[in-house]
Parts: C-alpha cells; structure tokens; sequence
C-alpha cells in the first residue's frame, strides 16, 4: 500500500513539474537546449531559439525570467498563427569553465513559462575587444529585420507583471502598460540585426559584428566617388571618408569592393577587392582627394562593367555614386545602364553632400531609374551609419 502511495505521488509530482516547466504544446522551439561546445577568446555568448506559434490565434511575448546579466531580445512580440520568430540570448561570460544558463520565457499561452536552456564550456576571454563573440545560431530563412528588446527579471525575485511589455500588433488592450521599469529588470538593447538562418552549427568562434555572415548576403560594391574639388568645400571628402573607413571595419572576406573615381577622368582605384583586405582598403580611401573639374558622364555605365565583371549571383549587387553636384545621366544612358544589366541586377545608390535643390532632384532622379536609394548626408555624426544601413538594407537575407 505504502509503495503504491509513493508511485502515485511521484506521478502528481511528474505532472506538476511537466506542467510548470516542460515545454507547451501551444508553444515549437527549434532547439530546446543549446550546447555551443568549448569556445576560445570570446567577449560575449550569443544564442538564437526559433519560436513557432502552433496555436491558431497570436501569441504573445511577454517577459523572461533569467539570471542577472542575461539580455533578450526578438525579432517580434506578436506572432501570428503558424509564424515564427527569433529569440536572441545574450551574456558576456564573468569567468571561464563550464556554464548553463536557463530561460523561462513568459507568453500568453496559459501563462505556462517556457524553458530554454544555453549552456557551454569557456576556455578563455577577451575582457578588451567586443568584436570577440561567438554567436550560436542555426540559419533561417524568415525575414527579420528589426530586433526588440523583452524584458528579463532576475531568477530568485518576485516577479513583477506590471512589466510585460507586448508590442502593439494586433495585440489586446489588457497587455499594453508601459510603467517604466523597475530596478530589478535589465532591458536588453535595441539593436537592427536581421534573418537568422537554421541548419548550421557553428563550433568555432567568429566575428559577427554589423555584417554578420548568417545574416547578410555577400555584397558586391562599387564606390563611384566624387573627387571635384567642389567636394573640399565644408570638408564634404573628409565626411565621405569617415563613413568609409567605418564601413570597411565591418566588412567580411566574402565582400567586394570597388572605388572608382570621378573629376577630369574616370580611374579605377582597385577593383573586387576582398573586405577581408582592411589595410589596402583604408589606404585607398585616404588617398582620395579633390580635384579638377567633371567628364564622368559615362562613369555610371564604366562602373555597371565593373559591377557585372565582379558580379556576385545571389549577393547584394550594386553602385554608390557618392557626389555634391549633378550629375548627367541621360535618357539615352539610362536605357544603355538598364540593357547592359540583362538578367542580373546591379542596384545604384546615390548619396548627396550639400544643399543644391537641382543637384537633390537630379540624384534622387537617377536612384529611381537605378532601383536604388538616395542618402541625403548631412553631418559627420549620421554619415557613417547611413552608409552601413543602406548595405544592411540591402544584403539582407529575406
């Protein structure tokens, strides 16, 4: 009698555990616990968890529950029936040996937490370079392109519901307070990051800065830069230069870029060259200076041959004209642009410098004939990043 008892409590006790913490059916994971093996030199750990509504109404992310130091953020709150979502887990490593980190995640499906589990094996870290982050994550081929923060409460502390924060989509009215946050929440930072793929593991570290290569495509890039002496004026190069230099930090071996010039003649400085090759490329962009007067008129078509020749098929492939003035672009020229392409695309982005309304026209003019996009920059402060957002933008796995 005495044995059957305990049998029968052990079996409650499985059912209640099972209950709070197994995972829900409501609920998919692609990877319940992820294991990122032993890693050398790292800054911070990085894991992605494919999220699935298997419910047919939406449902709602609504806070974490994780140790002090654990940041969390997603690709978005609201997901639809049968959708997925990204869930990124980050922490930067206080010591090294073996680790598991555990995740409660809180929906609106039965209120029942849903357990992750990162765990991993730290041999060494880089306390001095943030570069230095192993990122854990299987590609997908889900569109995510802008990532928010979820709010995480310390493990072992009351929780504190006022501080649900659900995103606004299609989302009831019983879920939308926005009390600030208490002192016992860390709120993970906002950051545009994109698509997570889904099949790879990755047991060696590497880079994964703004170009992460999981997320974006390898780009192509011809930078067809102004170097009238026009461009001295308010140090309009210098800003120019600055967004360059910048850039060419986060490129990747995978990435090609161009630099073509423009003022008395049209010069190929160096041509697909590998983002992997920084020192040549900087080198480059501080030997750009300003002079003489334009004949690039035909420049656009001679880099749209430089494009082609270092095309990269199913990369982001595309043209930078990067002036403060306008630029001829004829009819005839664009129907020459638009033929020589065929079946591949090469995109042409414009970026303007100054304040000339007819040279805006025209430069916004020749981004639509080009497919591509016109970047107005205006100060030192936004140029850098308003360069690297239009390479994101567009080498974004979709």
């Amino acid at each position: 009698m005495k044995k059957i008892s305990f049998i029968y409590l052990l079996i409650v006790f499985l059912f209640i555990a099972n209950k709070h913490f197994a995972q829900n059916s409501l609920v998919g994971i692609d990877e319940q616990n992820k294991d990122i093996g032993t890693v050398e030199q790292i800054y911070k750990v990085k894991a992605d968890f494919i999220i699935t509504n298997n419910q047919s109404k939406n449902l709602y992310l609504l806070r974490a529950d994780a140790e002090k130091g654990i940041t969390i953020q997603t690709s978005k709150k609201t997901i639809k029936a049968n959708d997925t979502t990204v869930i990124v887990v980050e922490f930067i490593p206080q010591k090294t040996g073996k680790f598991t980190k555990t995740i409660d995640l809180i929906t609106s499906a039965d209120g029942a937490p849903f357990r992750m589990s990162l765990s991993g094996n730290v041999q060494s870290i880089k306390t001095d370079d943030k570069t230095a982050c192993f990122y854990f994550k299987k590609p997908n081929n889900a569109g995510v392109k802008n990532i928010e923060p979820i709010v995480v409460v310390e493990n072992n502390k009351p929780k504190d519901n006022s501080n649900k924060i659900p995103d606004n989509t299609n989302q009831p009215n019983t879920h939308t307070n926005t009390t600030p946050v208490k002192t016992n929440t860390v709120i993970a930072v906002t950051q545009t990051v994109a698509p997570v793929k889904t099949n790879t593991v990755h047991t060696t570290p590497k880079k994964t800065g703004e170009l992460d290569e999981d997320l974006y495509k390898p780009n192509n890039i011809i930078f067809l830069v102004d170097v009238l002496s026009s461009m001295k004026v308010t140090s309009k190069l210098k800003v120019m230069q600055y967004a360059l230099h910048y850039l060419i930090d986060e490129l990747r071996a995978s990435d090609k870029i161009t630099f073509i010039t423009y003022a008395d003649s049209v010069k190929t400085l160096r041509s697909g060259i590998s983002g992997a090759n920084k020192e040549d490329l900087h080198a480059v962009v501080n030997l750009l200076k300003a002079k003489g007067i334009t004949k690039g008129k035909k420049a656009i078509l001679y880099s749209l041959d430089v494009a082609l020749k270092n095309y990269i098929e199913g990369g982001n492939n595309q043209i930078m004209l990067a002036t403060d003035g306008k630029f001829r672009f004829d009819v005839e020229d664009q129907q020459s642009y638009k033929t020589r392409q065929g079946s591949k695309k090469v995109m042409l982005t414009t970026i303007a410098f100054g304040d000339d309304k007819d040279a805006m026209k025209n430069l916004k003019e020749i981004a639509q004939v080009g497919k591509g996009n016109f970047i107005h920059i205006k100060s030192k402060a936004k140029a850098k990043q308003q360069l690297l957002e239009e390479v994101k933008q567009n080498s974004l796995i979709k």
